[in-house]
């Protein structure tokens, strides 16, 4: 009978140290984790994963936003003659390329602002469709070899609906005026 109580005992006072585990918090997410990514069955999924994977550095998620048959188009200004090499076959491995650099040359906790106005959308097919934007984009990069800060111009993004989720297939990157544009950062990112 003691023998008994001992054991019911001993087992009472294990019980709570073995439950504690159940409750204990976890660790957050860091910034930039997968989590932020959210299915883009939808035009403005993708666009808000896109600007989100920018401004927050996230190399996956950025991978994400891109068909595997995705081509770049630069500015013809400022892709200049001397860079259309770089840029004739310019698809999703030199996009990560560019943006990997890019996270490399910029600070831990710094974040890329990127602001899209004037957005125009186009439904060519209920899976194809063309997203045409003006951009600011606003580097938190360290590099002072690179000497531009902000780049604005216009995005045209045309995209495809496969397995009902939209991705960029194609990038068209516009000058609007006389300020640098994208074209600029991947030109100088892919070789640094």
């Amino acid at each position: 009978m003691l023998r008994r109580l001992f054991f019911r005992c001993m087992l009472l006072g294990a019980l709570p140290g073995t439950l504690t585990g159940c409750f204990d918090l976890r660790e957050p997410e860091p910034a930039g984790a997968p989590g932020e990514w959210v299915q883009p069955t939808s035009v403005d999924v993708l666009i808000t994963n896109f600007v989100t994977a920018v401004q927050r550095m996230n190399p996956a998620n950025y991978e994400r936003c891109f068909a595997p048959q995705y081509r770049f188009y630069p500015d013809p200004a400022a892709a200049g003659s001397t860079s259309a090499a770089l840029f004739a076959n310019w698809g999703v491995r030199e996009e990560l390329d560019y943006f990997n650099s890019l996270k490399r040359h910029s600070p831990g906790a710094g974040q890329n602002q990127l602001l899209l106005t004037a957005r125009r959308d186009q439904l060519f097919t209920t899976d194809s469709a063309e997203v045409s934007a003006q951009y600011q984009l606003t580097l938190a990069q360290q590099d002072t070899a690179f000497r531009y800060k902000v780049l604005e111009g216009n995005i045209r993004l045309l995209l495809r609906r496969r397995n009902n989720e939209w991705q960029v297939a194609a990038w068209r990157d516009l000058a609007t005026s006389g300020k640098p544009v994208w074209t600029e950062a991947k030109k100088y990112f892919i070789r640094n």
